[in-house]
C-alpha cells in the first residue's frame, strides 16, 4: 500500500487501473490504427464517473481534486494515450477554467456537457502565432448585446468531436478600443459561425483529432 495516498485515493486508482486494463487496453491499437475517436470508451468513462470528477458537487460532479484526476489519468495512460487525454480534458484545462471563472450559466452548461462525456476544446493556438497567446489575432467585437468573433485557430485538440469550445480572442469594445484577451464559450452545431476546416495528420494519439477551426461572424451573447 502506498503510504502517501489515502484509502479513498488508492481505491480510486485501483478502479481506474481495472477500467484501463479491461476497457481501454484492448481497444488502444485499433484506435490508433483506424484514427477513430473512441465513442464507446467515452460512454464507458462517463458511466464510470471518470468524466467531470473535478466538477463541484453542486453542479453534479464529484468535487474531486486534481490529484484524484491525475491518479486516474496515470492508469489510463499506461494502456491508452487517447483514453488518458480524454480524462485530462474532461477534468482539467477548459473545464477547470470555466469552473473557476465562468458565470453560473456557463458553469451549468459546461458541467452538463462534460458529465455526459464531452471533451471540451480549448482554442488558443493560431497558424501565425502558435501558442503565444499575446500574439493571437482572433478578435471579438462588442456589438450591442453580443460579441462577434472572427479568426482562425490551429492544432485544436478535439476539433470535430468536441462540442464545448473555450475560445480565446482579443476583445474590442464598440468604439474599437482593445480591452485585452477574453474567453468565450461556444457549442459546436449550436453556434453558427464555428466551422471545423480540416483535420491535421499526426504521428501519435491518432484517435484524438487535431484540427483547424474557423470563426466567421460567430455570435456569442454578452450576458452568457
Amino acid at each position: 500500500m502506498d503510504p502517501t495516498l489515502t484509502a479513498e485515493e488508492i481505491a480510486l486508482r485501483d478502479r481506474a487501473r481495472d477500467f484501463a486494463q479491461r476497457v481501454a487496453r484492448p481497444r488502444a491499437a485499433a484506435i490508433d490504427r483506424e484514427e477513430q475517436y473512441p465513442w464507446d470508451i467515452v460512454k464507458a468513462l462517463a458511466e464510470a464517473g471518470f468524466c467531470g470528477m473535478t466538477i463541484p458537487k453542486a453542479l453534479g460532479g464529484q468535487g474531486r481534486s486534481f490529484l484524484d484526476a491525475v491518479l486516474v489519468i496515470e492508469e489510463m495512460a499506461k494502456c491508452c494515450a487517447v483514453t488518458a487525454r480524454i480524462v485530462v480534458e474532461s477534468n482539467m484545462g477548459a473545464i477547470s477554467t470555466v469552473m473557476a471563472y465562468g458565470s453560473e450559466a456557463q458553469k451549468k452548461l459546461a458541467a452538463q456537457l462534460v458529465l455526459a462525456g464531452d471533451k471540451p476544446a480549448i482554442c488558443i493556438t493560431e497558424p501565425d502565432a502558435g501558442s503565444d497567446a499575446t500574439a493571437m489575432t482572433t478578435r471579438a467585437d462588442k456589438r450591442g448585446d453580443i460579441y462577434v468573433i472572427n479568426g482562425k485557430k490551429h492544432w485544436i485538440t478535439g476539433a470535430g468531436v468536441s462540442r464545448l469550445h473555450l475560445i480565446f480572442a482579443r476583445v474590442f469594445d464598440e468604439r474599437g478600443e482593445e480591452l485585452g484577451i477574453g474567453g468565450f464559450l461556444a457549442v459546436r452545431d449550436e453556434a453558427k459561425g464555428l466551422r471545423v476546416a480540416r483535420r491535421e495528420q499526426t504521428m501519435g494519439l491518432r484517435g484524438m483529432p487535431e484540427g483547424e477551426l474557423v470563426f466567421e461572424n460567430l455570435e456569442i451573447p454578452s450576458h452568457m
